[in-house]
C-alpha cells in the first residue's frame, strides 16, 4: 500500500512540475526584451540510419602540398597556379549506400567566400580553390556538397583538386596554409 501511494505521489508531482514548466514558457519576459507578436512553429524531422562508410585512416589527415609560388606570378585576381591533385577514400560502406561525396567547409576568404582562407599571419591576396575530380571546370565551393561518386564493392575513391587563386593584384609573401574541414554524404 505504501508503494502504491508513494507512486501515485510521485506521479502527481510529475504532473504538477510539467504544468509548472509548461506555464514558464508563456511568461511574459517584460519590456526589456522589446515589442512581442505573433510567431509560428518550427517543425524539425530527419532520421538515424545506419548508412555509413569508414573514412580510410590515409584519408582522416590529408596534407596536400601546393608548393612555393612567386609572387609575380599573380598579377590580377583569379590568376591561379597549377592544380594538385588529393583523394578522399571510404571503405566499408553498408549495401544501403550507393553513392558518396563530400562537404567541405572551414575559414572562408574575406574577399572571395567561396574560397577556403589562408592561416592568418602569413601570404595574403590568395585563397585556395578546390576542385572535384574534373579540374577544368567543377569547383566546390566552401558549405556545398561535391559530386558523387559510385561505391562499388563497399569502396569508393573521391578525386579532388586544389590550387592557389588571387583574390586581389597585390599579393604579399608569407606561408600560404588552409585547414579544410569534411563531413561524408552517403546517399
Amino acid at each position: 500500500m505504501k508503494n502504491q501511494f508513494r507512486a501515485v505521489a510521485a506521479l502527481v508531482g510529475v504532473m504538477a512540475s510539467g504544468a509548472a514548466f509548461s506555464n514558464d514558457m508563456t511568461v511574459n519576459p517584460g519590456t526589456g526584451a522589446g515589442t512581442q507578436g505573433a510567431g509560428g512553429v518550427v517543425e524539425f524531422s530527419g532520421e538515424i540510419v545506419d548508412a555509413s562508410c569508414n573514412v580510410t585512416p590515409a584519408s582522416k589527415d590529408v596534407k596536400v602540398d601546393l608548393g612555393k609560388w612567386a609572387k609575380s606570378y599573380f598579377t590580377a585576381p583569379g590568376d591561379e597556379t597549377t592544380k594538385t591533385p588529393f583523394t578522399i577514400s571510404v571503405d566499408n560502406c553498408p549495401d544501403s549506400v550507393k553513392t558518396v561525396a563530400v562537404l567541405f567547409d572551414g575559414q572562408k576568404d574575406a574577399t572571395d567566400s567561396t574560397l577556403l582562407a589562408l592561416t592568418a599571419g602569413g601570404a595574403t591576396g590568395v585563397g585556395i580553390k578546390l576542385y572535384n575530380g574534373d579540374a577544368t571546370t567543377a569547383q566546390v565551393d566552401l558549405g556545398t556538397v561535391s559530386a558523387s561518386v559510385p561505391v562499388t564493392a563497399g569502396k569508393a575513391d573521391l578525386p579532388f583538386f586544389a590550387d592557389y587563386s588571387a583574390t586581389i593584384a597585390e599579393v604579399t609573401v608569407g606561408p600560404a596554409n588552409g585547414v579544410a574541414n569534411f563531413l561524408m554524404v552517403y546517399n
